[in-house]
């Protein structure tokens, strides 16, 4: 599997938090706390596997625990609702990708005007 294609800096700009790097890159962990729940985003993009979870209050286990494996590609987004970032599904299409596009389907985490993840798919 290819690296997962993103852009590290506009995740910083977006998520408003220095991550928690592995040694040579391996990882990138981002800890974000808004309006009572906590967000644990990791990104692995030597394996391209992404790791979402949210947490409500001290609950001890997340409310959401999202593992996508083999994730092509991750985009910073921003349309009249809010600010998200686009994780592609895994084959969701053919070809090379460019992650600046929308790929046809996948997983939308909003960030701003609050947290919460979402399955989405455009038109055909």
């Amino acid at each position: 599997m290819p690296e997962l294609l993103w852009n590290p800096v506009e995740f910083l700009e977006a998520l408003n938090v220095v991550p928690t790097e592995g040694e040579y890159g391996t990882y990138y962990l981002y800890l974000v706390e808004q309006a009572g729940l906590r967000l644990e985003l990791s990104v692995y993009p030597l394996d391209s596997d992404i790791s979402v979870k949210i947490y409500a209050g001290q609950q001890a286990e997340p409310i959401i625990n999202l593992q996508l494996l083999d994730c092509p590609a991750a985009r910073v987004a921003q349309d009249k609702r809010g600010q998200y970032i686009e994780f592609a599904a895994a084959n969701a299409f053919t070809g090379r990708y460019d992650e600046t596009s929308a790929a046809p389907y996948g997983f939308r985490l909003w960030l701003n005007p609050y947290l919460q993840i979402e399955p989405y798919s455009y038109p055909s």
